[in-house]
C-alpha cells in the first residue's frame, strides 16, 4: 500500500486539528479555566506546537521548565 503524501498524524475532525503547547502558569491557567486564552496570549509566539501529548510533555521537561509547566491542548481550525 502507497503512503499518502499527506497525512495529520494528530487528533483531528473535518475542521480541526489539536495539538500541543506548553505555556506559563498565568497564560495557561485561565485559558484553561475560561476556555479562551488571555489577553496577555500573543499569537506570533505559538511556536513548538506539537501534535503529541507525550511528545509536548517531554520537551517541556514533564512540565518542570520554567515557562513550560501548564500543557494545554488546543483546538485549532484545519
Amino acid at each position: 500500500m502507497e503512503e499518502p503524501h499527506r497525512r495529520i498524524r494528530a487528533l483531528h475532525t473535518a475542521s480541526t486539528i489539536t495539538v500541543y503547547q506548553a505555556y506559563r502558569p498565568e497564560i495557561g491557567g485561565p485559558a484553561a479555566r475560561k476556555g479562551r486564552f488571555p489577553a496577555a496570549w500573543k499569537p506570533d509566539r505559538m511556536t513548538w506546537i506539537k501534535p503529541s501529548f507525550l511528545w509536548m510533555m517531554y520537551r517541556s521537561g514533564w512540565g518542570a521548565k520554567e515557562g513550560q509547566e501548564t500543557v494545554l491542548a488546543v483546538e485549532i481550525t484545519r
